[in-house]
């Protein structure tokens, strides 16, 4: 037993020594966007990691459609990414820049429509649809972080990528025969202008930093 648990401790060692961040994004809170994110140093120069977030609300619902705003929505997001870091300090901080991926889904429940049938001109007809959607983008990313003495440390990261796959479900076959001004299924989709498949990588994280990678690289 005595030997199994040394080779354990050997074999997980370097992790063990290794830089661990967990973070928080502060910004997405302000768009009802919660979740958490991890980083691991591969050395003090490069790291790779993932962020989940989960959100309640659809950023780029404009709320100008004939059916009104976007309810009963949900997203879940799935960002792995990589980091080079050009000024290191304290072991991955400083200037980095890097890519990231993106693996979206969205669900929206119950959304109301109304149409007018050829068959009934009058008055308008109403009906709910589910509408759910899932991406995945690619992206390159820039920013800084700032370590404290203590473990905490704080993180500004921007980034633009292109969506390179992004499906729509709509649960309501009748809405494949109307006009974009009756039922326009873009507008469900979470990516800028309702039309263009393109992704923002942009979050303010505060953090903890725990094992090595307190030494100066200079």
């Amino acid at each position: 037993m005595n030997k199994l648990i040394l080779i354990a401790l050997l074999f997980f060692s370097p992790f063990i020594k290794a830089q661990h961040d967990i973070s928080t994004d502060l910004l997405g809170f302000a768009f009802s966007n919660y979740g958490l994110g991890y980083e691991y140093a591969l050395n003090s120069q490069n790291s790779v990691g993932i962020n989940v977030n989960f959100a309640s609300k659809n950023l780029f619902d404009d709320g100008k459609s004939a059916y009104g705003k976007i309810d009963n929505y949900s997203e879940m997001n799935i960002i792995p990414e990589y980091k080079m870091f050009l000024t290191p300090n304290k072991g991955n901080d400083g200037f980095y820049l890097g890519a990231y991926g993106r693996f979206r889904t969205s669900n929206s429940k119950d959304n109301k429509f109304d149409y007018q049938d050829p068959n009934n001109p009058n008055p308008l007809v109403s009906e709910k649809t589910d509408v759910s959607t899932t991406g995945f983008a690619l992206g390159a990313l820039t920013g800084y972080k700032w370590k404290t003495t203590g473990l905490f440390f704080f993180e500004f990261t921007f980034g633009v990528g292109k969506f390179i796959t992004n499906s729509i479900d709509v649960s309501n076959n009748k809405t494949k025969d109307l006009t974009k001004n009756e039922f326009n299924e873009d507008d469900y989709v979470p990516y800028i202008g309702n039309g263009l498949p393109v992704d923002l990588r942009l979050a303010i994280k505060i953090g903890l930093s725990f094992g090595g990678g307190n030494s100066s690289t200079n």
